[in-house]
């Protein structure tokens, strides 16, 4: 394995370093100055030499899983706290007291705020021992055990994961660094080696994956939609529910067909809104004690229209309807506070309803009338503005002393004109922001590219800076039209848009995207203004803003059929307030994935006492704990414990019987013609019989990691055994040495 090594080593020090995308360079807390994070200036040499001292506790033989324990308490308290209080009980009583103190307000920040993370040192104390473990059991595996391809799943698996959580796509230059080292591993953590040829083949393998993505052909030769990531665990049809992001089919599941409706009107079909903005996503905590305010205030000129659903290639816990629904055939619907309607079972394929929907219809003067004394928790509810960048407020000022709007209405609809036309914004399905949390910020300032994710969440932000309450509403455009009055809407057509709250009027819908408006029915009494020519208008920001508006109207009606989506609406189920996922919830996830991967990895080599404490070990992790212990005694015989376990697991005998006598041969009779293969065999068969037993029984085995910790102690014990022999050997040999003096 000396040639894999090298690659090892390097995949090992990737993967440390793509824990560094979960942190920023800001600091919550002081760090010692002798710490690695404070001698370093952030996360990333703190997580590399993690992973670095991780994969030579993994080189250390025998003696490596030994090791971990203590380098990875070591290690973490020197990176995170520096030089420790080494003679000092006060010392390391008050620093023991702080690492307490600094992991509840580590799981704390995890569980309130996005990724990425500052830097904070409860965080360092949870996810370096993730780093080190990680590092640790993929370097085994391909030294000790011979298994390159559990190494490079691990430590593949986990840059996938960081680079899924973090929102963002710093995790590309560490996939690329460990792309190049997984290939090499393939290549050199055999026992042969490659030649030229097969080396010629892992480059030109490599230059692939890297390159063609990036290259100008890229898009007319490679399908995104060869995996619809829409349908992953969703029993293969699209979940349209608040939980899903709206803009994953604008990619993937653009062209899957969603939803058959029939209506004599196109309107937009509303499923819910997001009220809470934590600067990075929007989250939905609509509850039904809180007062969202009227949507539809008394004295307002309403449309009734009838719709029907058929629910195509999806499934949705969300009724979709024109605003505001009324009444709905499904018996088991749940309004909710902010009129949007959800069921506790999701409709499956083919499944329909029907609803009727009162669509407002108030005028431009009822709009400007309107009154500023909105209801107190309104207010509280739909004002919120404490994660919004600074450039929300620069650009809300902006908007107010060019066109020096005169009411909330008026500067709703400034606003909207900045944001479609005046502002040189540009409509880009393939716009991308590196991170989360600052892509308003970048879309505000010099990007000024997105899709309807970032107009809507900057006209809902620009809104609540100018006192005007405001949500986003997800749902989708009216859809094709593939009949009179049938609409089929398809993964394209997700969209989202704004509702803002008038006093006396209720809630009214605002559409900030390029190319994108509201359907005539939704706005027949206060429609869009016209935009005046390019010489009349109040903001010049673009010289070549006439020529591309006229584009964009002249495909307005285009755009409309296909009407694009937006990538942002994330949140949790209705009537559940959200919180991003906690990132602490990793710990317990790759404890319990490292189980079965540690186990896998022991079996790998396939010598007779391998299968043997493979086969016991099975036996005994499927056990009820109280019953685990009866083989633990070192007085039996490998045969008497196979069969203990069989018996108290309700295992066929048979099989198990020839295997323990197998084994036994090996272990002491004459070695047979036919060398260690016979007890494969046995091995195989023994396998079978375990198999017959329940599935979850076996799930439950593999995942328990009883029989990983009882080899530990055994080992660890063993090793103190023989440490106190040489020690003794050692003080005998300096005592005949003083005596014979």
């Amino acid at each position: 394995m000396a040639w894999a090594r090298a690659p090892l080593y390097v995949a090992a020090l990737a993967t440390g370093g793509a824990f560094a995308i979960l942190f920023t360079g800001d600091v919550y807390v002081w760090f010692e100055p002798s710490s690695i994070v404070a001698l370093g200036g952030g996360a990333f040499w703190a997580m590399l030499l993690a992973a670095l001292v991780a994969a030579l506790v993994g080189s250390a033989g025998k003696y490596r899983f030994v090791l971990l324990f203590p380098a990875t308490v070591l290690y973490t308290l020197f990176a995170t706290y520096g030089l420790p209080p080494l003679f000092s009980l006060s010392g390391w009583r008050d620093l023991f007291f702080r690492i307490g103190g600094d992991l509840f307000e580590a799981f704390t920040i995890m569980y309130v705020e996005p990724v990425p993370y500052d830097l904070h040192p409860g965080l360092f104390v949870t996810l370096i021992p993730v780093v080190m473990i990680v590092a640790t059991f993929a370097t085994s595996a391909t030294l000790y055990e011979g298994s390159p391809v559990i190494s490079i799943g691990v430590f593949g698996l986990t840059i996938g994961v960081l680079s899924t959580i973090s929102f963002e796509d710093g995790a590309g230059p560490f996939f690329a660094v460990f792309l190049v080292c997984a290939v090499a591993l393939l290549l050199y953590g055999g026992s042969e080696r490659p030649g030229l040829a097969g080396t010629l083949a892992g480059v030109a393998v490599v230059v692939l994956v890297l390159l063609v993505p990036r290259m100008p052909f890229s898009d007319a030769t490679v399908s995104a939609g060869l995996i619809d990531w829409t349908r992953i665990g969703t029993g293969g049809t699209s979940r349209l529910d608040v939980q899903a992001d709206v803009g994953d089919y604008l990619t993937a599941g653009r062209e899957a067909e969603l939803m058959r409706v029939e209506s004599p009107e196109p309107l937009l079909w509303r499923g819910g809104t997001l009220d809470y903005f934590d600067g990075a996503r929007w989250i939905d905590t609509t509850e039904p004690e809180i007062d969202d305010g009227e949507e539809i205030a008394p004295g307002i000129q309403t449309t009734t229209v009838r719709q029907r659903f058929e629910i195509l290639d999806a499934r949705t816990d969300v009724l979709f309807g024109g605003y505001k629904i009324l009444t709905t055939s499904d018996g088991f619907a749940i309004e909710n506070s902010d009129g949007s309607w959800s069921l506790d079972e999701p409709l499956a394929e083919n499944s329909s309803y029907t609803v009727i929907s009162e669509i407002p219809q108030p005028t431009a003067r009822q709009l400007r009338n309107a009154d500023t004394a909105y209801p107190a928790e309104v207010a509280q509810n739909f004002l919120q503005l404490s994660e919004s960048p600074p450039i929300v407020a620069e650009t809300a000022e902006q908007i107010q002393r060019e066109y020096n709007p005169k009411t909330p209405y008026d500067t709703a609809r400034a606003i909207e004109r900045y944001l479609v036309y005046d502002g040189g914004f540009t409509y880009n399905l393939d716009v991308s922001y590196r991170r989360a949390d600052k892509a308003i910020e970048e879309f505000l300032g010099d990007g000024r590219e997105g899709f309807c994710t970032q107009f809507a969440t900057s006209m809902a932000l620009l809104l609540r800076e100018s006192g005007i309450p405001s949500r986003v509403v997800y749902g989708s455009t009216s859809g094709r039209e593939t009949g009179t009055n049938e609409y089929v809407v398809t993964g394209g057509n997700m969209h989202t848009w704004v509702e803002a709250y008038f006093p006396g009027v209720g809630w009214y819908p605002f559409d900030p995207t390029p190319g994108f408006s509201m359907p005539t029915a939704m706005q027949a009494n206060a429609p869009r203004p016209d935009i005046p020519s390019t010489g009349q208008q109040n903001l010049g920001a673009d010289a070549v803003l006439g020529e591309r508006r006229q584009g964009e109207q002249a495909q307005q009606l285009q755009r409309q059929e296909e009407t694009p989506q937006d990538e942002t609406s994330t949140g949790p189920g209705k009537r559940e307030a959200s919180r991003p996922w906690p990132l602490f919830l990793l710990v317990p996830v790759f404890f319990m994935a490292a189980v079965p991967l540690v186990k896998r990895a022991l079996l790998a080599r396939g010598r007779p006492e391998d299968l043997y404490r493979d086969l016991t070990g099975r036996l005994r992790d499927g056990l009820p704990p109280g019953r685990s212990a009866i083989a633990d005694s070192p007085a039996l015989t490998p045969t008497e414990r196979i069969m203990l376990l069989a018996g108290a697991a309700g295992v066929e005998e048979g099989p198990m019987e020839e295997f323990a006598r197998a084994y036994s041969d090996h272990l002491y009779a004459a070695p047979r013609e036919e060398g260690p293969g016979h007890v494969a065999r046995a091995y195989r068969r023994a396998v079978r019989a375990y198999e017959r037993l329940p599935s979850w029984r076996r799930m439950l085995a593999a995942f328990n990691p009883a029989s990983l910790l009882a080899r530990t102690k055994r080992a660890a014990s063993a090793g103190k055994t023989r440490l106190l022999k040489v020690l003794r050997g050692r003080s005998r040999a300096v005592y005949r040495t003083l005596t014979r003096r």
